[in-house]
C-alpha cells in the first residue's frame, strides 16, 4: 500500500501527504469544532464550540482553521528547505505527517553558521506568522463567541488567534534545545564552533537526553502520557542523530568502489535458473542476492533476492525460474560516489545492496554488510 502521496511541488521541491497526516488534521478539526478553550491572559479563544451557530458551520470553522495552520507548518518546513536550497542542498521533498512536517534533506552542510541558518529558518518563520497573527487579533479583537451579531467577525478572530498561538508554540518547541528539534541543531551548531563536530554532536546528543529524561520524569509525576511520549520521541531522536552523524564521520573519504566486490568477482545467475538451483548456490556462497544477467558482460536484467524465493511455495520452486520473480528495477549507485551516501540509499529504499554502474556497465555490487564491515574498520583505527 502507498501511504505518501505527492499533491504539488513549491520552488520544485515535491510536497506530499502521507496518509497518517489525515488522522491529526481530522483529530484537529474536531479539537476547533467542539472545544470553547479560552486563555484569559492573552484574550484568544482556540475553539468554535462557544458560538452560537449551527453544528456543521463549526466543523467547516474547524477545518478552515486546521487547514490554515498546517499550511503554515508546510511553510515552517519550506524556510528550512529555501535557505538549505541557497546553499547547494537537495531536498528530495516535504512530508506531512501525523507528528508533523518533515523536509528530506541530501546532508546538512556541517559548516556551523550553514546549519544553524538552516535550522533558524523554521522556527523564524512560525514565531514571526504567529507575532503577526496575535499582532492581527489584539488590533480587531477580542472575540466574542457567545455574541450572535457579530458571527463572521468572531468566527475569523478565533482563526487569527488559532493561527497565531499555535505557530508561537510551534515555534517555542522547535527551538528546544534537542534532537530531532531544530533547536538541537542550532545548539551543535555553537558547540561545533568551539570542537570537532562529532563531539559536537555528543555534547548536544547529551544535552537532549538529558532533557528528554527530565521531562520524562515531569511527565510521570503529573501523569501527562504526552509529555511523556515527546520525551521518548526526543530521546530517541537524539540517539539517531548521534549514530548516524558518527556514521557519517566514519565514513568520509571512502567512495562505493572502496568497499564494492568488483566485477569479475561478482557472482551473477542466469534468469533461466529454477528457484532451486539458486537456493543451491546461496547456500554455497552465503549471500542473500543477487544480480540478473545472461553473462558477466551483459546488461543486469534486475536483482533477485532470497526474500522474493520466500514468496514461491517450496513445491513450485523446481518449476519456477529466477526472471519469474526477480526485482526488474535496479537501484544504481555510481562508483565514486560517498559510501555514506550508498548506506542512506538502501535504508530509504530498504534494500541490502545496490549495483554500482558505470557508463551504464555493472562495474561490482555494495551490500549492507560491506557497509557495516568499512564501519567497524574505520572506527577502530580511531
Amino acid at each position: 500500500m502507498k501511504w505518501s502521496y505527492k499533491i504539488g511541488s513549491i520552488r520544485g521541491i515535491p510536497i506530499k501527504l502521507h496518509l497518517t497526516f489525515l488522522i491529526i488534521l481530522l483529530a484537529f478539526i474536531w479539537v476547533f469544532a467542539v472545544n470553547d478553550f479560552r486563555i484569559e491572559t492573552l484574550g484568544i479563544t482556540l475553539g468554535f464550540g462557544g458560538m452560537a451557530i449551527s453544528t456543521w458551520l463549526k466543523y467547516l470553522l474547524g477545518a478552515i482553521a486546521s487547514v490554515l495552520f498546517f499550511s503554515t507548518l508546510l511553510f515552517h518546513e519550506l524556510s528550512h528547505s529555501v535557505v538549505a536550497q541557497s546553499y547547494g542542498v537537495h531536498i528530495r521533498s516535504i512530508t506531512l505527517f501525523v507528528i508533523g512536517g518533515v523536509a528530506q534533506m541530501e546532508e546538512i552542510p556541517r559548516e556551523p553558521r550553514m546549519e544553524a541558518r538552516i535550522s533558524a529558518a523554521g522556527p523564524a518563520f512560525s514565531l514571526g506568522i504567529g507575532i503577526l497573527a496575535y499582532a492581527i487579533y489584539y488590533a480587531f479583537g477580542p472575540a466574542s463567541p457567545a455574541e450572535t451579531g457579530e458571527t463572521f467577525k468572531n468566527a475569523a478572530l478565533i482563526v487569527v488567534s488559532i493561527i497565531a498561538f499555535y505557530n508561537i508554540f510551534l515555534g517555542l518547541f522547535n527551538l528546544i534545545p534537542a534532537f530531532p528539534m531544530d533547536g538541537g541543531r542550532i545548539l551543535r551548531a555553537w558547540f561545533a564552533t568551539r570542537m570537532p563536530y562529532i563531539d559536537a554532536t555528543r555534547m548536544a546528543v547529551s544535552v537532549g537526553k538529558s532533557f528528554a529524561i527530565a521531562m520524562g520524569i515531569f511527565g510521570l509525576f503529573l501523569g501527562g502520557p504526552i509529555l511523556i511520549a515527546i520525551a521518548i520521541f526526543i530521546y530517541l531522536g537524539a540517539s539517531g542523530e548521534e549514530k548516524a552523524t558518527v556514521i557519517s564521520i566514519t565514513l568520509e573519504g571512502v567512495k562505493a568502489r572502496d568497499v564494492m566486490t568488483s566485477v569479475p568477482d561478482v557472482i551473477y545467475v542466469p534468469p533461466d535458473w529454477t528457484l532451486e538451483q539458486l537456493i543451491d548456490v546461496m547456500f554455497k556462497t552465503r549471500h542473500m542476492g543477487y544480480p540478473v544477467q545472461e553473462s558477466q558482460t551483459s546488461p543486469v536484467l534486475g536483482v533477485i533476492t532470497f526474500s522474493d524465493v520466500q514468496r514461491v511455495p517450496a513445491s513450485e520452486r523446481a518449476t519456477t525460474r529466477v526472471e519469474d520473480v526477480m526485482k526488474r528495477e535496479i537501484v544504481s549507485i555510481k562508483p565514486d560516489a560517498d559510501a555514506f551516501d550508498a548506506l542512506k540509499r538502501m535504508s530509504s529504499r530498504n534494500l541490502g545492496r545496490l549495483i554500482i554502474m558505470e557508463n551504464g556497465q555493472m562495474v561490482g555490487i555494495v551490500s549492507r554488510t560491506d557497509l557495516m564491515r568499512a564501519i567497524q574498520f574505520r572506527g577502530a583505527q580511531k
